[in-house]
């Protein structure tokens, strides 16, 4: 499913920090860091994601970074670099494709650095960047393989909410595997939901 990003005007901002994290927008200058975090983490990355492939290398993160700066010029994507100080400890981001008002939310952390809270820690920037920053936003969602229990566990402790088991799907042609899918409310609607 292509989703027209244009109702989303509003942009989150280029660079946040938070405890020591910093999020900042994929760029160039990040090439060597991300390559070689993918680099050691492929087996992992390969076992849950469908992008990462054996081989990933410099010109392929370069690849990606292009698009991401694409992407978030036009309001598909926003990638964000993880960095711990200057380290480069993984990506994370919104993705616009699930409709008007939602934001799927994806991070991965680079093997030698998972369960340091990471995970945990940037998705609740990217829930208090959304709240402060994107008004168009009224909810995120999170889309998981059922399982990756550790997915399960950042989701439950930054407030979302289990709403869904899906199976691979023609609006997803990229998903492998069935996934659990979360949904976290921004915004109060008319109804008096949150």
């Amino acid at each position: 499913m292509t989703v027209d990003p244009s109702w989303l005007v509003s942009r989150p901002p280029a660079v946040v920090e938070s405890g020591g994290i910093v999020l900042a927008r994929a760029a160039e200058a990040h090439v060597d860091g991300l390559t070689a975090a993918i680099q050691t983490s492929l087996p992992e990355l390969m076992r849950w994601l469908t992008w990462p492939f054996d081989g990933f290398g410099r010109d392929d993160t370069r690849e990606w970074l292009r698009h991401a700066d694409e992407d978030w010029a036009a309001g598909r994507d926003f990638a964000y670099t993880i960095l711990d100080g200057t380290a480069v400890v993984g990506s994370t981001g919104y993705t616009n494709r699930v409709g008007p008002g939602w934001l799927e939310l994806g991070t991965w952390v680079r093997t030698s650095r998972a369960g340091e809270g990471f995970a945990r820690r940037t998705t609740g920037m990217l829930v208090d960047i959304a709240r402060d920053h994107l008004p168009e936003v009224d909810g995120l969602v999170i889309h998981h393989d059922v399982a990756h229990g550790a997915s399960s566990a950042v989701a439950r402790a930054t407030g979302f909410t289990r709403v869904a088991e899906v199976d691979p799907g023609p609006d997803r042609p990229f998903q492998q595997t069935r996934e659990a899918v979360w949904r976290l409310h921004l915004r109060r609607t008319a109804e008096g939901n949150q």
